[in-house]
């Protein structure tokens, strides 16, 4: 999973992990958000503007938190991660209060943007989790923020049609970080000191999940989602948990179904 760097902040009490990087957690823990939803405030220290990637829940709690972390400062883009209320809920009424510009992340993708005080951002692409997933690049700060397609401890849920855009995913990731040491900054759970080393081991358990529903499968034993998903995961009993578990699984079914190359590569 990479190593952890240091302890997840409480939430509402803004935590500077980087020079340019402050961490910001929402009071919303559940087991969808684990610890909560990870908000990030780019800007250099006694710079006069900031950028917000995923301002969070519309949570008024978490509002007025970022906004006293955001201080005398100006907002001069916000950036999301992924369509999810626990990552935007809070967009507008930030974009409200600070007057920001809402950055568009496709007409954005794959070019480099200043979003406050000289510091420039990369928005990857990077479909999985949901189909609209991006990561945004600091690169001359070797950061990245990784929403839900990288979390700081276990797998995010797959879409059932994008188990393939989640390994291509893992794989640039993985080459991303290959070139050069990125920390990755996630949407929710502790920050992890190597994209390479998290992206690499999120892609084997992928692919292990893989090849134990196609063994599942070979079987013939006529197994339902849900059945496939307690001889997987034994101890998971919690429903939303289950729920997410049976979405990954799904996933798979259709990925193995889709492509033959698919199953000689899950036995890798």
């Amino acid at each position: 999973m990479g190593t952890y760097l240091g302890e997840v902040p409480a939430a509402g009490e803004p935590m500077r992990v980087a020079s340019c990087v402050e961490w910001l957690l929402a009071p919303n823990p559940s087991a969808w958000t684990f610890e909560g939803t990870n908000t990030w405030i780019v800007g250099v220290p006694g710079g006069s503007t900031c950028a917000v990637i995923d301002p969070g829940p519309d949570d008024a709690r978490h509002v007025e938190a970022l906004r006293r972390a955001v201080g005398r400062r100006s907002v001069s883009t916000v950036l999301i991660t992924h369509d999810h209320d626990d990552h935007h809920g809070a967009t507008d009424a930030v974009l409200r209060w600070s007057g920001a510009t809402l950055l568009d992340a496709t007409a954005a993708a794959r070019r480099s943007v200043t979003v406050a005080d000289g510091i420039d951002a990369t928005v990857l692409s990077t479909p999985g989790h949901t189909r609209d997933s991006v990561c945004i690049l600091l690169p001359a700060h070797r950061e990245i923020f990784t929403g839900d397609t990288i979390l700081g401890s276990g797998s995010p849920m797959v879409r059932p049609s994008l188990m393939a855009d989640m390994l291509r995913t893992l794989r640039t990731l993985a080459e991303l970080g290959a070139r050069s040491h990125v920390t990755v900054r996630p949407g929710h759970g502790p920050v992890l000191d190597s994209l390479a080393d998290a992206a690499k081991r999120r892609l084997a358990a992928r692919l292990r999940r893989i090849a134990q529903v196609a063994a599942l499968t070979d079987e013939d034993s006529g197994l339902t989602v849900d059945e496939l998903v307690t001889a997987m995961y034994p101890n998971l009993t919690d429903p939303d948990v289950r729920r997410a578990a049976a979405s990954s699984v799904e996933a798979i079914q259709r990925y193995l179904a889709a492509s033959e190359p698919v199953g000689s590569e899950a036995r890798a």
